[in-house]
């Protein structure tokens, strides 16, 4: 959501990202428990326009579209599939030789599709601000803004990008994600992620809309197939996995992050148990010095 690749950090750009996860799913319901699956399909790409000679200002314009499906039987839990499209149009500059802060507007419709609403338009916004503080390590803050259907989210994120040694390397924008690489050799790396999902879709049964939290961390390894493309496997245990469904009218007075403020009524669907997730996916990066 907040563009990560863009930026020289994490040892590389990324420009194109496509992505599948599977999640065996389980609710325990009063009268049978119902077990089932989860996926959830994505494609982001992301195009710089340098306007200087030298890259210190530059556009940025791309996309990300999801699909989420719900497999099996679920009598309890009514979303079968939800989608999302998500452009994105930003601007970089380098304020000076230490400094780039980086804003971006990101329009996003989430829904099922069943009926497609002007309402399903909603809007968010992040301003980041990156320090290189040394060759090897930067930090960089991230604020925003996106109205969901549950009400306003608010994103305060703290990242750093460091390059402890040729073989580790730490990045990534707390709390929403974090990971720890260790290089095996040129073309493998592995180590610990943290992903942070918070959105929501509006269903057309009622008016409802699906909210949707997870806290993921897990073990990751990738391997290079070419001097760009990359591929990466990703085994991790939902600690949070909220599938929680509300009428139109439950709000809260707002996330900062994943964490709510305020009381709201209780979803009407039973509780999504804990459980694990997998992850593929095949990026398209430019390792700055790679051959």
């Amino acid at each position: 959501m907040l563009l990560p690749g863009l930026s020289a950090g994490q040892g590389y750009i990324e420009g194109v990202n496509i992505s599948y996860e599977g999640m065996p799913l389980k609710i325990k319901a009063p009268h049978d428990d119902q077990k089932f699956t989860g996926s959830n399909f994505k494609i982001s790409a992301t195009l710089p326009i340098f306007l200087t000679p030298d890259k210190s200002k530059y556009l940025l314009i791309g996309g990300n579209l999801e699909a989420f499906d719900f497999g099996g039987s679920h009598p309890d839990f009514e979303v079968k599939n939800v989608y999302s499209i998500s452009p994105t149009f930003g601007y970089s500059v380098m304020l000076s030789r230490k400094f780039n802060l980086t804003t971006i507007l990101m329009p996003f419709m989430n829904s099922d599709y069943k009926e497609i609403k002007g309402s399903d338009i909603r809007f968010g916004a992040v301003v980041r601000g990156t320090y290189k503080a040394g060759d090897h390590l930067s930090w960089r803050g991230t604020l925003g803004y996106r109205k969901q259907f549950y009400g306003p989210q608010y994103i305060v994120l703290a990242g750093l990008d460091w390059k402890v040694n040729d073989k580790w390397r730490v990045f990534g924008d707390l709390p929403s994600s974090a990971t720890v690489s260790y290089g095996i050799n040129e073309k493998i790396n592995a180590g610990f992620n943290l992903s942070v999902q918070q959105t929501s879709y509006r269903l057309n049964n009622q008016d409802r809309y699906f909210e949707y939290n997870s806290v993921n961390p897990g073990l990751f390894a990738e391997y290079y197939i070419s001097k760009n493309w990359a591929i990466r496997g990703t085994a991790a245990y939902s600690l949070i996995r909220n599938m929680e469904i509300y009428n139109k009218n439950d709000l809260t007075d707002g996330f900062i992050d994943f964490y709510e403020m305020g009381d709201r009524v209780d979803p009407l669907n039973p509780e999504m148990e804990s459980g694990l997730t997998f992850k593929i996916g095949l990026s398209y990066r430019i390792v700055p010095g790679k051959k």
